[in-house]
């Protein structure tokens, strides 16, 4: 009985497609209701459209958009759908960035870098350490982009198995770091200088003379870290691996390092101190030659430095895995473990077979994710609840845990966290500044609602790389469903929930500083 209730389970490309039909039905419904008409009325037209603020990131203008739900069920829809089939898979961001980012782990792992890297520690480390560090690496890789979904979790997983444990806990706690530990970190970085831009135009609808920091979260960022990775750790060790079914894995065992490992291992770090000083060297400005990956066209190092425009944000992904790889390729020159360039495009193949169900998932992935966006669903809910916050004409602690609350559920249907802020932060920003509480505070519980909010929502793009690991690392026969895959990130979302939440209480009631002379209160 129990082995039928298993060939049952429906597969993940299975549910994304049933996604997929279920937005078109829901969008076409939402549409078709806001156009009834009754007493020359449109009761239902809420349903089918909204207005929302926006802000000029130009000139700070600030404008009423209209954003109505479009049903794709017609000839123009149908048209989209099956116009955009092959641009939609091929701009899909996961897609370009995994495939760039196996190259240097395959050869990390076959060479036996990673294997000797491990071995480096002490026999009697404990696990939490492992756990703990894993999840620190995916709060921390968040301050550029989000190539620490495409190389922290496959990492994580090798880990594991190196250690004797499940793969899919190392899975498990990467996502756990790298999604629930988005909006928060222990230095500045991109979601910082993204979100600020808006920000600080919201704030000066209020008071033009008001400029938001950019350090103005950093204490509370740093605190939260610590308290993530911790509780995270708590979370893999007591819940999750526990729950992890015990059977025969095939693991690689460490190895005691010998004369020809140390040799490798020097190889590979003078490779990776060398290629990493040109990198830094290439982001530091004013120097001869340098700053070469800098954006010259910005205003201000961050700005040169983390916009979207930057040659560093756009080839962080590539430089990264230049650095693992040729460290792998000279460490497996000094361990013998490579002996000539036939061995290298071998483990760089060898690694690709594990991952045509994980390109097969991006595929549908992408459809799904771009028909969803397309239907404005996801911006018409989050219009909702700001609409709602400024119905209710609420303020202090009962605004704060509504918005926390409000951010948390829309970040389920618009995960992008740039787009998202970009329609709350007009109404939200001065909603909390005539509540006498500062935009940075605003800012950082949107950043804790949405860190979240990440780990349960089948719409956040990065979402598909851990899905398609845990069935890489799971058995042929087993089907890891969308339903078990956020089953395991469940006990993740609710305790940093709690913890964010709590924090956000605190602070707000201690008047503690948020950031250097920044304060939830103005």
């Amino acid at each position: 009985m129990k082995k039928n209730k298993k060939k049952n389970l429906l597969n993940p490309i299975t549910v994304i497609i049933l996604f997929i039909l279920l937005t078109l039905g829901i969008s076409t419904l939402f549409s078709l209701l806001g156009k009834i008409e009754i007493n020359n009325t449109y009761p239902f037209s809420f349903l089918s459209q909204g207005t929302y603020s926006v802000i000029d990131t130009t000139t700070g203008d600030v404008t009423n958009e209209l954003v109505e739900v479009d049903s794709l069920l017609n000839a123009e829809g149908i048209q989209y759908i099956a116009g955009n089939l092959v641009s939609n898979f091929v701009s899909f961001a996961p897609l370009a960035v995994l495939l760039i980012a196996l190259i240097g782990i395959s050869v990390m792992e076959k060479s036996g870098l990673l294997k000797s890297l491990m071995s480096l520690f002490n026999p009697n480390t404990p696990n939490w350490f492992f756990t703990a560090l894993i999840i620190f690496v995916g709060v921390i890789s968040t301050l550029i982009s989000d190539v620490g979904y495409v190389f922290t979790i496959p990492i994580a997983a090798i880990m594991f198995l190196l250690l004797k444990r499940h793969p899919v806990g190392g899975i498990v706690s990467a996502f756990a770091g790298v999604a629930g530990g988005y909006g928060i970190n222990i230095m500045i970085g991109n979601v910082d200088n993204s979100l600020l831009l808006y920000t600080n135009y919201a704030s000066k609808i209020l008071d033009p003379r008001y400029d938001v920091s950019i350090w103005g979260n950093i204490i509370f960022m740093i605190i939260a870290t610590i308290l993530i990775v911790v509780i995270g750790t708590i979370v893999t060790e007591k819940i999750v691996i526990p729950k992890l079914p015990r059977r025969n894995i095939e693991y690689d065992e460490l190895i005691i390092l010998q004369k020809k490992e140390k040799r490798g291992l020097w190889m590979a770090l003078v490779m990776a101190v060398v290629l990493t000083s040109i990198f830094i060297y290439m982001i530091i400005p004013n120097l001869p030659g340098s700053g070469i990956l800098l954006d010259k066209t910005q205003s201000g190092y961050i700005n040169q430095l983390l916009s979207s425009t930057s040659y560093f944000q756009l080839g962080l992904v590539g430089l990264i895995s230049a650095i693992i790889l040729l460290s792998s390729v000279f460490y497996g020159f000094g361990a013998r473990t490579i002996k000539n360039d036939n061995d290298i495009i071998n483990f760089i193949t060898s690694s690709k077979n594990n991952v045509g169900y994980l390109i097969l998932l991006l595929f549908f992935a992408s459809q799904f994710i771009d028909i969803f966006k397309r239907t404005n669903l996801g911006t018409i809910v989050n219009v909702w609840f700001v609409n709602i916050l400024n119905t209710l004409n609420v303020s202090g602690l009962p605004l704060v845990v509504l918005f926390f609350i409000f951010v948390l559920i829309g970040n389920l249907f618009l995960p992008s966290y740039i787009t998202k802020w970009s329609i709350l932060a007009p109404s939200v920003v001065p909603l909390f500044m005539q509540s006498s509480m500062t935009p940075e505070f605003a800012q950082m519980i949107y950043r804790c609602a949405i860190s979240s909010s990440n780990l349960i929502t089948p719409l956040l793009a990065f979402y598909v790389i851990y899905l398609g690991y845990l069935q890489i690392y799971t058995k042929q026969e087993d089907v890891i469903t969308i339903g078990k895959s956020f089953k395991l990130t469940m006990p993740y979302f609710l305790f940093f929930s709690l913890i964010y939440i709590v924090l956000i209480i605190i602070w707000y009631v201690a008047g503690l500083p948020l950031g250097p002379n920044i304060f939830p209160t103005m």
